[in-house]
Parts: C-alpha cells; structure tokens; sequence
C-alpha cells in the first residue's frame, strides 16, 4: 500500500515535527514568506521554551528516572498544541475515549476520511523504538497516523523520521490503551483558516508574550527557578535527594548520565535544549515585526544553546574512552533512527547495551572524581541558571513594548 507522505527531514521536536509535516501535505503556508512554517515558527508561536528538572525514583525500576524538559507545557503537549492551532487558526479537535474498541473505530473512520491524526501513545510499546520493557507506561508521546491498509490491520506512523512506521493496529491501540490517563487522546487536523500577515504577526506576538510569562514565573517547583534547585541538589551531600546521597555507590549514575547527555542533545531537542531552534524563531520573528531587538536576543539564546550542549557533553567526559564511545553510539544510533536505517538503529542499541553493562561493572570514576564531576556540572548549571533568566527578563521587556 502506497501512501502520501511528504519529503522532509525528520523534524526536531515530536509536536511541531508532526504538526509541520501535517500542514505541509496539506499545502499551509507561512503567509508572510509564502514557504511552509518551519518548526522555529511553530515551536515559538506555540510558546517557546520552559525548563523541568526531575529526578523520580520508583521501587520497581533498578534505577532513579531523570526527566528534564524544555518547551513551554513541557508536560502536557495537549494545550502546547490547542495554543498554536488557536493561534493559527487551525481548525482541529481533541477528542477522548472511555474504551479501546470506540477509540480505535473512530480513528479508523478518521482515516476513512483523509484525515490525519496526532496520537498519544506510550512509546515504549511500539516495536521500532525497541525500548525496554521497565520503561513501559513512563514516555507520553505524540506520533501522527497517516493511513490504514485495513485488510492486513496496520497502521502507517509518522514519528520523527524521515519514511513511516507501519504498525500492527493491535500494537498500535495497546500502546494508546496503556496512557489510560489520557482517555486516547486525540487530535484530528480538519483544516486550515487563510491567516492573514497581520494575523501572523499576532500570533507571534502572542506566543512570544507567554514564553516570556512562562520563564519569569517566580515558582520554586518548575521553570528556570528549578534550575537552582537542581544545581544545589548535584552537591548536597546531607539531602537524600542530592546526587552525592542517591549515587553513594555509583550504581545507576551512568544511565542517569546517558539520559542527561540524550535528553539535552538528541532526544527531541535538535542537540541544544530547543534553545537554538528558539534562536532561530526570534530570527524569524525580528524579520515578520521589523523588531531588531529580537535578533540581540536570539543571540542570547544561542549563547545558552552551547551553554547546555556543554553541560551534556560534560556529563560524560569525553577524555574517558567509555564515555566517548557511548556518546558516539548514542548519536549514531539516532542518526540511523532518522534515516530509517533498522539495521543500524538495532546494532547501535545492542552495542550500548553490551558497553553499559561494563560501565555499570565498572564505573571509570572513582568516588572522588565522580563529586567533582558533580561539582563541574553544578557550576555550569548555576551559570545557566543566570542566563535563562537574563534572556528571560529581557524577552519579557521586549514583549512589553
């Protein structure tokens, strides 16, 4: 079965890849520059950026679960998107389900329809990702449905590569099942409303307004201000949850490490925390207002996107071959992911599998290297710290004027 999938790259960050890919097949365009609207635009008329640091821990997983965000709504991707189609003018619904059976029938008939559907599943179920099986019912995440082959029951996926997934519907209607949170959630593109440049601009304005709103709440659970938290919590070595307590005796620091590197510079996040994608928005952005002072302001947010790659990049120091080698089997292991090389994508997991056995054995730092590993990534974390809430105060000024 043949289906219309449009050419492209992969895209960078799960929603605004899967929206951007939606919008282009169905010919949207930008009105102002008459192209497609990039992921910057839509990342940044969405809302732009947040910052969420937490580190759970769970009686049934081996290891404490470090979970980092960075896009404004960063834990509910739902209103992330009602914000841009709102602002856009999309024309699309959310809908929730009590049950599997009506969930997957109405999916179906939206297909029947030549629409196209935003889905929330549970990534460790679907068979590509060849997560673990402790990681089941942990990863929310969105993935568009693009076409049915209803006589062999499968489904056909777009989820961050470049060619589409085909997925039995069981498999598929399971890993929607295991969110029960989310009732299958459920957002379908109808259509698109001819937005005018001045309307454009507006909804630029207003996306740049609640990032700005968002970064300079003053919360001490959430946002930039967490950023504290956490660099405090790197060091502490009285509070039960400072790393120096948790990982006493080093055992689940390094896929703590791993996740810190992938969650900054591979996974979703187009290798520097969606700082730099947001860069590329305000770039866009100072062109679409004629206001300038976007532009000194995108370079603050470049500035911070080195800043966080840095601090991935330290996490595991590349002067340890180990390390080294595990980031270059993580970044080869994404890069075949996106080219939709299976092959590759398996043998890079089995390979860091095999080496994070014989890092956890044996972890290449001792007790004392690892505390000023701490200590380095404190600094820089407290030093980005400052950053974020320069950029942040100024945006929040420019966005007043």
């Amino acid at each position: 079965m043949k289906i219309e999938f449009p050419e492209g790259p992969a895209g960078i960050h799960p929603p605004t890849a899967a929206l951007a890919r939606i919008l282009r097949q169905k010919g949207v365009l930008d009105p102002v520059s008459e192209k497609p609207y990039s992921e910057a635009m839509l990342l940044g008329i969405g809302g732009g950026l947040d910052t969420g640091y937490i580190l759970f821990q769970f009686k049934h997983l081996p290891n404490p679960m470090l979970v980092l965000g960075f896009r404004n709504q960063w834990n509910n991707t739902q209103v992330f998107l009602e914000n841009i189609a709102e602002r856009l003018m999309l024309s699309v619904d959310f809908y929730e389900f009590e049950e599997s059976n009506t969930a997957q029938n109405a999916l179906q008939e939206t297909l029947k329809q030549d629409k196209l559907a935003i889905v929330w599943v549970d990534k460790a179920f679907l068979p590509y990702h060849h997560l673990p099986e402790s990681m089941k019912g942990f990863i929310n995440h969105p993935v568009t449905v693009y076409a049915r082959d209803g006589r062999l029951w499968r489904l056909y996926i777009d989820d961050m590569s470049t060619q589409p997934f085909i997925v039995r519907e069981k498999t598929f209607t399971a890993a929607r099942e295991n969110l029960s949170q989310n009732n299958f959630l459920t957002m379908v593109y109808h259509e698109s409303n001819d937005l005018t440049p001045l309307e454009l601009r507006e909804a630029i304005i207003q996306g740049i307004q609640d990032c700005a709103t968002q970064l300079t709440r003053p919360l001490k659970t959430i946002g930039i201000s967490n950023l504290e938290t956490w660099a405090q919590q790197l060091v502490d070595r009285q509070n039960r949850l400072g790393w120096p307590q948790l990982f006493k005796e080093q055992k689940g620091l390094f896929p703590t490490l791993c996740t810190l590197y992938e969650s900054i510079k591979l996974n979703g996040t187009g290798g520097f925390a969606l700082r730099k994608i947001y860069a590329d928005f305000l770039h866009e952005a100072a062109g679409v207002l004629n206001n300038p002072a976007l532009n000194a302001i995108a370079g603050q947010y470049l500035q911070l996107s080195n800043h966080w790659a840095s601090l991935a990049e330290n996490a595991l120091p590349s002067k340890i071959p180990a390390f080294d080698r595990v980031k270059n089997l993580l970044t080869k292991k994404y890069q075949a992911y996106q080219k939709h090389d299976t092959d590759s994508y398996v043998k890079m997991i089995t390979d860091l599998s095999a080496l994070g056995k014989k890092i956890n054995a044996n972890f290449p730092l001792n007790s004392y290297e690892t505390y000023q590993l701490f200590e380095r990534l404190s600094s820089q974390v407290k030093l980005i710290s400052e950053l974020e809430m320069s950029a942040a105060y100024r945006l929040r000024d420019v966005s007043r004027r």
